[in-house]
This record gives structure tokens, sequence and C-alpha cells, in this order.
């Protein structure tokens, strides 16, 4: 390309200054119409989007802070998208005279692109001097400016949008202004939430606060979960809980509503509740935040011991009870030691008996101890709270029994020995003490009907204080208390232990109670027994006769009865040979009680042991304990096996008896006829020593006279 070619003219002539004023004017006012509508958009942009924002927060009873911060990052984001396309991108562009004589000529197209042309000729911009005339250029310059004076050059600009805009960005800050105005706390709040992220509260008509410490809800596993709130300000007609389980169940409940209208409280119960969950409730214009539900094991024993030391007068061994065993007897004065492991750690181990506090536990390597003396029978158990502050329900019940140091156990017999004696007798006692945890004292104790006589203690050699048995035979002269006929013995045996809790524990033995008589008196009372007893001898000898009768004529006749018949004839038969039998026996006794007595009282002669003994009581009881038993079982044979040989032994038996019978009857009555004879001359006697003392009594109180006179 030449010189001549690329060469630029100088400006031919100048553009009308009206005209390139107005076209100033036009850019200027353009690019202030473009600066208010892309105010206006992001402004408003801005506005909806802070009113989105705060419907959602407030809306929704308050975000979180991430979804606050997330929304507050789309807002700026979104902001600075607008600013760039909608005020820095338009503002970018060229507001020259040139563009705005294009966009006139685009409204007039009948000015054929002359302004634009001499827009371009007056700023030199003519091309090169071979194409272009200068002449011509100048031409076009000066009548472009005549005729744009007649063209309004306002019509590129859109006065109703920018107005439009000028007006929502007007409306935009008045509303808003009038909002900061009217409520500051509110926007302050909305600022405070959404701008600066902070965690403060909208303000609600309705506050549903949840029954709870802590930042959680913490529950026992299996029990019932009970969720409560309280409504403050507006009470909601309905209040819901919205849940979901760490399984992943979800859930959509209405609470119970109780209470009064004024303060309603807000309940709902998960039954037997065995995992984690979370939950919100929802009522009113309120939506609290999630809660989460923490359950956790109540507090258990999972271990049991028990140690008991008996009080040290009882000298016993501790006893250890193991796992499981929670049943104990023990003395007053025990100490008492029960020892626990839990399931989990606890902050407070206390043993109750019932409602009342014992003692607190004390730590004990992994468990627990209390130490403890029982007064009384209680049912114990440990009050357990783990560092929740969830207890145990259902606790595990210690039962212990305090049982009393019973008195010793006392027993004294007098064998031998009836309701009288004489003041020669020599008494035999038999004694017996125990008692469980040792006898500190035993004796055996007399006592006479003098006046003001005290009691005497008949020594035991043999006895040591501490044994927890003990027996002993004493024989006792009654003649060492030198008695008088008529007087009165009592005696008794008396012990103590070594209780120093609530004792010591005293015990007696039942008291035996003797009378004081003459020889003769109690010769005659035995003699008196003795008659007795042979006339019920007599009778016996009278029913064993008519059991013989009754006996033969079964035998006559039992060819012709069957077994069952005999046996039914001879049952009743058998009875009532048995019934002698116990009864000869219970004779027996009688006249060895007679011998016994007899020996006591120092009134047994070889006459009388031969009598009694030989002759009366050895019959007796070969035939009580021998043949009386041998005959009823010899009729009981007869009776299932009536073919046998047993009949033809039956009489022979009944023969037997009733001469041995007969034969002891007669000793009773010769030994009568003997006694008669001794009691006449013991009467003669007797009246003859009553006669010498009245006519003594009679000498003595004449010769008083006489001395007197």
């Amino acid at each position: 390309m030449n010189q001549a070619t690329t060469q630029q003219y100088a400006p031919t002539g100048s553009l009308d200054r009206s005209v390139a004023m107005r076209l100033r004017s036009v850019a200027a006012k353009l690019r202030a119409y473009t600066l208010v509508i892309g105010v206006a958009h992001v402004v408003v942009c801005l506005i909806v989007a802070v009113i989105i924002q705060c419907g959602i927060d407030y809306g929704t009873h308050g975000v979180r802070w991430s979804i606050r911060a997330a929304m507050l990052g789309a807002i700026v984001g979104g902001v600075i998208v607008l600013v760039r396309r909608r005020i820095v991108r338009p503002l970018r562009k060229r507001f020259g005279i040139a563009e705005m004589a294009n966009l006139v000529e685009r409204r007039y197209p009948d000015l054929s692109s002359s302004l634009i042309s001499a827009v371009r000729f007056s700023s030199g911009d003519v091309g090169s001097a071979s194409d272009n005339s200068r002449t011509l250029m100048a031409g076009v310059v000066d009548r472009a400016g005549r005729e744009a004076r007649e063209f309004d050059f306002n019509v590129v600009l859109d006065k109703h949008r920018a107005r439009r805009a000028g007006i929502m960005l007007t409306l935009a800050i008045l509303i808003s202004s009038s909002i900061a105005i009217a409520d500051p706390h509110l926007v302050g709040l909305w600022f405070a939430r959404n701008v600066l992220l902070q965690n403060v509260d909208w303000p609600q008509r309705t506050h549903l606060v949840v029954d709870m410490t802590g930042n959680e809800l913490i529950g026992a596993r299996g029990d019932d979960l009970v969720i409560e709130a309280t409504a403050l300000g507006v009470q909601p007609r309905v209040v819901e809980i919205i849940y979901e389980t760490v399984s992943g169940k979800v859930g959509r409940e209405t609470m119970v509503t109780v209470g009064s209208s004024s303060s309603y409280r807000y309940r709902y119960t998960i039954k037997n509740a065995q995992e984690d969950l979370d939950f919100q409730l929802k009522g009113g214009d309120d939506l609290t935040d999630s809660i989460h539900v923490r359950l956790l094991e109540r507090p258990r024993v999972a271990k049991t011991s028990m140690n008991i030391v008996p009080p040290p007068y009882t000298r016993q061994e501790p006893v250890h009870l193991g796992d499981g065993q929670r049943v104990a007897q023990v003395l007053p004065g025990s100490e008492v030691t029960i020892r626990i492991e839990t399931n989990k750690p606890v902050t407070q181990s206390t043993l109750m008996a019932g409602r009342d506090v014992v003692t607190a536990a004390q730590r004990d390597g992994n468990g627990y101890q209390a130490t403890f003396a029982p007064d009384e029978t209680h049912t114990y158990h440990f009050a357990l709270l783990d560092e929740v502050g969830l207890e145990n329900r259902r606790p595990a019940r210690f039962s212990i029994r305090v049982v009393a140091d019973e008195p010793p156990r006392l027993r004294l017999t007098l064998p031998g020995v009836g309701g009288m004696i004489t003041p020669q007798a020599m008494l035999e006692m038999e004694l017996e003490f125990t008692d469980t945890y040792g006898l500190a004292t035993a004796e055996a104790v007399y006592r006479t009907s003098r006046e003001n006589a005290d009691d005497g203690s008949i020594p035991l050699p043999t006895f040591t204080p501490g044994t927890t048995s003990f027996s002993t035979s004493v024989i006792w002269p009654v003649a060492e208390e030198a008695l008088d006929p008529g007087e009165t013995l009592t005696l008794f045996s008396r012990a103590s232990d070594f209780d120093n809790i609530n004792g010591p524990n005293e015990a007696q033995s039942p008291e035996v109670m003797l009378r004081v008589v003459s020889r003769e008196e109690l010769l005659a009372e035995l003699a008196r027994r003795e008659q007795e007893y042979r006339g019920d001898f007599e009778r016996l000898v009278d029913s064993q006769e008519r059991l013989r009768g009754d006996l033969l004529t079964l035998l006559g006749r039992h060819q012709s009865s069957t077994t069952e018949t005999l046996s039914d004839d001879l049952s009743p038969l058998e009875r009532r040979q048995r019934n002698i039998a116990g009864s000869v026996n219970v004779i027996r006794q009688q006249f060895e009680q007679i011998l016994a007595e007899l020996h006591v009282n120092q009134l047994d002669t070889l006459d009388e042991r031969d009598r009694l003994g030989k002759r009366i009581i050895e019959p007796i009881t070969q035939l009580a304990k021998r043949d009386l038993v041998a005959a009823a079982d010899a009729v009981r044979q007869w009776s299932r096996a009536p073919e046998s040989e047993t009949a033809n032994q039956i009489d022979p038996q009944q023969v037997k008896i009733l001469v041995e019978m007969r034969s002891v009857l007669t000793s009773m009555i010769q030994w009568e006829g003997y006694q008669e004879v001794v009691n006449m001359l013991r009467d003669i006697i007797r009246l003859q020593q009553e006669l010498h003392s009245e006519t003594k009594a009679a000498l003595e109180k004449q010769a008083g006279e006489v001395f007197e006179d």
C-alpha cells in the first residue's frame, strides 16, 4: 500500500455545536439510565433474596448456622453476578457521540446515515484522499447539522424503563428504610443471624421448652420414655413430635395435652424405648431444634456377697454367703457386711431399709460395700445413682432376719417319785441343760414351804461353763433339810447363757412340787393305789375269760365258716386281745411306780422287792410283752389261714394266759390280807401314840394348875 492510500485528512469542517452537545447530553443520560436500571435490578433482587432468606429462616423457626451461611454465600454470589452483568458490563460500553448518532439514525431512518457520516467526517474519519472529496464531506457535515436540528435525540432513551427502575429503586429504599425505622430490632436480628451468622432467636408468639437438662435427653433403655414440654406465650392448639431413630424409623405423632388453658403441658410416651433417637417439637410458630435422646442402661446390682460376724460371746466363726444368697438370720449384735458389684460405675450407692437410709456404701475395689449392725428384721436394698442421674428401679433385695438368742432349754425329772415323799427320801434327779451358744450357769434348786426360807442350790460338780449340752444325774437326800410331814418341797432347775447384748437369758424348768408325809401316810396311800390296781387287773382277768369263751365258740364252728366270714368274726377278737395286752402293760407300769416310790422313800424291804418284783411285776411284764401279744398274733394268723394248725394252738394259749393271770391275782389278794393286818397294827400303834400324847398333855396341864395354886 502506497503513502497516498493510507493518508488521513484533517477534519473537514465542524459538526454543528448544538448537535454535538445534544449527542453528548444523550450519551450522559443513557449512561445514567443504564446505571439506575442496573442498580435498581441489583437492589430489588437483593431485597427479594433477603426476604426469601428471612422467610425461610423465620418460617422454619430458625435454621442451622450452616444453612444460614450457605444462603448468605448464595446471596453474595448472586449480587456479585448481577453487579457484573447489570452494572459493570453495561457501563463498560462506549457512550460517545458516534454511538449516540448511530442510535439516533436507527430511530430516524430519514437522516439516511447523514448524521453518522457527519460525525465521522467532523472527527477526521474520511478515508483516503483518492477516494473521498473534502468538499463533498464538508457539505455533508453542514447539511447534517441543519437537518439534525429538527429531530429529538432523546428518543433513543427508554425513559419509561428508567422511570420504572427509579421508582422501584426508590420504593425498595423507602420500604427497607421504613422497616429498619419501624422495627430496628427485627432488622438487627436478621443482620445478626444471616449476615453475622450469630445464634440468636427470632421473636416468636410461641416458645416450646422441652423438659431436659443439658443439650440432650437421657432415658433408661427398656423403660417408658416420657417427653414433656411447656409452651410459653401463645398456647398452640396442637403440638407434634417428629422423630427418627438410629435404625431409620421415622414418626410423627401428636402429643397429649394436659393442664389448663393458661398453662398447657404436652406429653408423649414411647413405650419400652430400646434405641436412641432424634426429635423436634412443632407447635404454633415454633419448631424446636433437633434434640438427641440417649438411652442408657440403668445401674443394677450384678454380683453380691454377705459376710456375717456373730457377737463375740457366741464364739462362732464368721459366715460368708456368696452370690445369690441374699437371705440370712443373725443374732442381735452381729455385724453384717454386704458387698455388691454393679453393671456400670455409679456416683452414689446407699444401703436402704425400705425408705430409711441405713448407711452410705463405700468404694471397695470394683464394687461397693456397707457394714452395719441390724437390730430388727428388715429387707434391705441399695439405692444406686449413676453419673447422668439414672436410678435402679428394680433393686436386689437382702432379707436380714434378726432372731433373738433363745434362753437355755431345761428338763428335770424325778424317776420313781410320786406326789408324796417321806422326810427320809433319797431323790434321784435327772437334769438336762442345752443352749445353742453355751451355758454360763446351771443348777438344781429346791424350795421349802417354810416361812422366809431361801431357795437352796443342789451342787452339780460336773458342770463346766461354756458347754452347749449338759446332762447329769444327782441323788439328793431330803433328810438334809429335816422336813416335817405336812411341808412341801419344790424342785426345779435353772440356767443362764453368755448373751451380753440383750441378756443374759435365763430359763427355769417346770416346778415339781412334792408333799412331805409320814411313812405311815405314804404306805397307806401306796396300799390304796395297789388295791385299786388289783381291781383293775381283776377286771382284765374277767375280760380275758370272756374272750376265751368267744374264741371257743368260733373254734366250734370254724369248719363251716368261709375265710371271709371267719376273718370278720376274728378281727374284733384280735383287737380285744391287744387292748387287754395294753391295759396289762399299764398295770405293770403302775406297780413299778409303787416299787420305785418305796425305794426312793427308803421303805422297800427284801420281802417287798420279792413280792412286787418277782411275784407281780415280772409275771405281768411277761404277760403284757410276750404271752398276750403272741395270743393276738395267733388270732390274726388263724383268721388268714383257717385250715392251718394255728386253730389248735388258740385255746392252749388262752388257758396258759388265764393261769398266769390268776396266779398274779392270787399274789395281789394275799398281799391285801397281809396288808390289812399290818394296817390294823399300825392303827393300834397310832391310837396308842395319840392316847399317850393326850395323857401326857393332860398330866402336864394338871401339874401346871397345882403349881399355880
